[in-house]
Parts: C-alpha cells; sequence; structure tokens
C-alpha cells in the first residue's frame, strides 16, 4: 500500500470517533445539516490533500469546493477556519509561465482567503455602515501600510509585487472579514467553535504521530515537491508532533488556541461530560507538540480565566485538591519526563534557552543599529551570522524581535499598539459585562496567552493565521460593547424558556433571542 494512502487510512480511521464527540458539542451552536458540511468538507478536503499529486491539484478541487460552500454555508467564514488548517501549511511559489515565475507564494491558509474571504468582504463593503473605521482598525492599517512602504526597499518591483498582497492576505482581509462578519453573540460562539472543530481531529493526529514516530503528513509535503530543513524534530527523544503544522510550535499553538477556544466557548446548554472528553483531545494534541511556549500560553489563559472567577476558581481547586495529592503521594515515572520538559525547571534541551539569550542580547544590537525602520538584511549582520544554527538558519524564535529587527521600533510600536487597544478593550467588557452569553475573561485570557507565546517563537507556519482573525474576532467584540445580542431564530411564539446559561427570551417580531443577565 503506498505510504500517502495508508496515512490517508489512519487519518480517516482517527478522525470517526473525534467527530463524534465534536457532533454532541457543535449541534447546540449550529444545526445538524451545517455540522454535516463542515464534517464533510474537512473530509473531503483531506483526501483531496493526500490524493492530489500537486498543490495545483489540490487548489483546483478547493476551488470547486468553494463554489459549493458559498452556495450551501450559513456562514463560509467558518468553513475558512476549518480548511484553512486541513493540508500542509508549506509556501508554494505561483506564477505565470514566460512572463513571472513567481507572482505570489500561496499556501492553504492564503488560497482559502482568496476563495472564501474575498468574496465575502466584496460584500461586506457594499454595506455602508461596515465600512466605518474603528479606534483598532488605525493601527492595523498603518501598520499595513507602513510595512508594504518598507518593502520597497527590495528594490526589486517583482519582490514588491509579492510581498504585498501577501501582506493584505494574511493581515488586513481576515481582520476586515472577521471584525465585519461577526455581529451576535452567537456568531462569535460559532467561530470559536470553528476553531475547536478545526483543531480537535488534528490534536488527536497528533497523538497518533508521537505515538508511532511517523509525521503522517510528510507525504504530502513530498508530493508536493516543497523542501523541509528539518522533516522531523526530536526532543528527550520524543518526536514533536506537528501535524498539517509543519513545525512543532506551530502545531502546539493550534492547539493552545482551540483549548482556549473551548474554554470560552458559551452554548444554549450544558455540554457535560462531552466538553471534558473534547478538552482532553485538544490538551493532548498540544502535550504531544512538546512545544513548551504553547504549553506556558495555555496555562496563562487559563490563569486568567480563574483570577476572573475567583470563587468558581476556588470551588474547583477543591474538586481538584484529592487528585493533585494522590499524584504527589504516588509520584508515577511518567511525572519526572514531564518535569524534565518543562522551561526553566527541566533539564532536558536546555540549548534551546541559551540560544534565545544570545538571540536577544545579539538582536538588541542590530536594532540598535537600526532603531526606526530596521533593516531587510538585518540577517547578514555579523552578530546575526553567530546564531546561525546546525540548519544553517537563523531561527529569530521571537515575534517582537522579529518585527522589530525587520521593521523596526516604529513597526513594533504599532503592532503592540494595535493588540494593546484591543486587550484593552476586551478588560474593560470583562470587568462590566456580566453576560454568560460571552466569555469576556476566557478570550482575554487567549489572546494575553498568544501574545505571550508568540514571545517564544517566530510568527511560522499558522501562526500568524489564527492571531490575525482572532484579532478580528476581538474587535468585533470590541464593536458590539456590553449590548452585543444572542440571535438566532425563535422556535417559539415568545415567552421564557430556560436554557443552559440563562432565561432565553423569544420574540416573533425581531426573530431573535436574547441571553439574559444570570447573575453569575
Amino acid at each position: 500500500m503506498p505510504e500517502y494512502f495508508r496515512a490517508l487510512v489512519y487519518i480517516l480511521i482517527i478522525s470517526i470517533p473525534v467527530f463524534y464527540v465534536a457532533k454532541k458539542i457543535a449541534v447546540p451552536l449550529i444545526d445538524e445539516v451545517e455540522f454535516r458540511l463542515w464534517r464533510n468538507c474537512w473530509l473531503a478536503a483531506t483526501c483531496v490533500t493526500f490524493l492530489s499529486r500537486s498543490f495545483f491539484d489540490f487548489a483546483a478541487a478547493l476551488t470547486l469546493m468553494s463554489i459549493y460552500i458559498h452556495r450551501n454555508s450559513k456562514q463560509p467564514l467558518f468553513l475558512y477556519v476549518i480548511l484553512m488548517f486541513v493540508a500542509p501549511c508549506v509556501p508554494v511559489g505561483v506564477g505565470i509561465p514566460g512572463i513571472f515565475n513567481r507572482i505570489i507564494d500561496l499556501d492553504p491558509p492564503r488560497l482559502m482567503a482568496i476563495l472564501i474571504l474575498i468574496p465575502m468582504a466584496i460584500r461586506l463593503w457594499r454595506e455602508p455602515e461596515r465600512r466605518n473605521m474603528q479606534f483598532a482598525d488605525v493601527f492595523i492599517l498603518v501598520f499595513f501600510l507602513f510595512i508594504s512602504i518598507l518593502s520597497l526597499r527590495l528594490g526589486d518591483m517583482n519582490s514588491i509585487l509579492r510581498v504585498v498582497p501577501g501582506y493584505f492576505l494574511d493581515i488586513v482581509l481576515p481582520y476586515y472579514v472577521f471584525s465585519r462578519s461577526l455581529r451576535s453573540g452567537l456568531d462569535i460562539n460559532r467561530s470559536l467553535l470553528a476553531f475547536v472543530f478545526a483543531a480537535m481531529p488534528l490534536a488527536a493526529i497528533g497523538v497518533f504521530e508521537i505515538w508511532r514516530n511517523w509525521r503522517v503528513y510528510y507525504v504530502v509535503v513530498q508530493e508536493w515537491d516543497v523542501v523541509l530543513i528539518t522533516a522531523y524534530l526530536f526532543r528527550d527523544g520524543l518526536l514533536r508532533a506537528a501535524t498539517t503544522s509543519v513545525e512543532a510550535i506551530a502545531f502546539g499553538f493550534l492547539c493552545m488556541t482551540g483549548a482556549g477556544c473551548l474554554l470560552a466557548l458559551r452554548t444554549p446548554k450544558p455540554l457535560g461530560v462531552w466538553r471534558y472528553l473534547a478538552h482532553g483531545i485538544l490538551l493532548a494534541g498540544l502535550l504531544s507538540s512538546v512545544s513548551r511556549g504553547p504549553w506556558l500560553g495555555f496555562a496563562i489563559c487559563v490563569v486568567v480565566i480563574l483570577l476572573a472567577n475567583p470563587r468558581p476558581s476556588l470551588k474547583l481547586l477543591c474538586w481538584l485538591s484529592p487528585g493533585l495529592i494522590a499524584v504527589i503521594v504516588v509520584h508515577p515515572p511518567f511525572i519526572d519526563r514531564f518535569m524534565d520538559l518543562l522551561p526553566f525547571v527541566g533539564s532536558a534541551d536546555k540549548g534551546s534557552e541559551t540560544y534565545r539569550s544570545a538571540l536577544l542580547e545579539n538582536s538588541l544590537v542590530v536594532i540598535d543599529r537600526y532603531p526606526l525602520f530596521g533593516s531587510e538584511t538585518f540577517l547578514r549582520e555579523p552578530e546575526m551570522l553567530r546564531m546561525i544554527q546546525g540548519q544553517g538558519i537563523v531561527d529569530v524564535v521571537n515575534t517582537y524581535l522579529q518585527i522589530a529587527l525587520h521593521y523596526g521600533l516604529l513597526g513594533l510600536f504599532l503592532f503592540l499598539m494595535f493588540f494593546a487597544v484591543v486587550a484593552a478593550r476586551l478588560s474593560v467588557l470583562s470587568l462590566r459585562s456580566k453576560t454568560a452569553m460571552i466569555n469576556y475573561p476566557g478570550l482575554l485570557g487567549l489572546l494575553i496567552g498568544m501574545l505571550f507565546t508568540i514571545a517564544t517563537t517566530s510568527s511560522v507556519s499558522i501562526i500568524p493565521y489564527i492571531y490575525w482573525p482572532f484579532s478580528g474576532l476581538c474587535a468585533a467584540l470590541a464593536a458590539g460593547g456590553a449590548g452585543m445580542e444572542w440571535s438566532g431564530a425563535a422556535k417559539d411564539g415568545g415567552g421564557i424558556r430556560k436554557l443552559g446559561l440563562g432565561a432565553v427570551v423569544g420574540s416573533p417580531e425581531r426573530r431573535k433571542m436574547r441571553i439574559l443577565n444570570s447573575g453569575r
């Protein structure tokens, strides 16, 4: 049996029970028809990924699928989230033979942005109220214009025309569509559900990868004629799972996001044991990445949520105390192995911490040399050449340093100000709003966890394709404010009925429902 077909069979077998759990979580927020569309599109796109012999075959199949999605999905935006992680996130140069050999680098997230987000953005732009500027919009727009102007330093028109559209597809387009499309509490929670749905099967596949010491998606990368610097990466003798993220830390970032979105998810009725099963799958995937940055990022997310809810947190700690005491007393062998993998306290891969410390010192010297606008050739500076690793590259494992080196302190200031404005607005909503339909502390905790994690890695693979749309989601919350309603079709002719998180009022005139403050 060919390896690509064997890998596909394993993935389909693993995904079946995962989708059963996903259905139990999803159906309270979406109907079964929409869930089947999500599941079938994921399965079909996965089959296409392994059966296509090139990226262009894959792109042609996804183009046809996008037409079907626009015609049949109630909200194509959610399928953008689901499908952008379905295939290996590797760049493939696209051009016009004989004219431009390379116009733009495409990968699955950029492909889905072209196929799904651009038609949505055009429709949104036709609505005058969706063109109004928000405060956060100013910083992201100025940041985009700033880095686009700096691309003139490339001096090659072909390179400029390749880079600037990439900035638009990666930053402005997803932010605009997410910040304008999500107009209700139901939309917010469905978008969180889409991230959970996208991460769950890949988390289970990641566990399979670390168990079998086999990166099942690598065969696709080979078929697409993409050469990876390091196909397999180990830490303390453990394969670091990566699935479609290619980079282990990016895979951990995806699992961290999925787990954080599940913590923040609000549904019309309690999910019961299915929520715990889904968390188990996502956390197992997070552990299988053996990536300490996302581990700490998720821990920070949990701490923020606990601090925002002191009384439930105290009850939870009381419930967990017997188990924690039992683990300390019994002290199973895997505890020592896990402690060795932890940063600062563990002994595994100490060279990673040493490298990060040296990178910071050398980067500050280069930033001092090019303070305002950075340098397009910062990797050629003597201080950076000292950081070349065994793979022959300089790995700038810090997004903030990466931005400061490339775009200068002005670029870093605009980047930080944008996220500071979004985080500040979420903080205010977390303090003022007591609604049960949107978990503001959960979203704030996840955003802080993301901002911490990108300080431990460069924005590689799928990482920026996650935090830019998520920032758009947060901006939509900021625009809606504490008065954002939970909208949906009312099934009865009025009256009050009790759901899991509060009382829901149905109105036949408005055809909306609104979750009242449950007092929690």
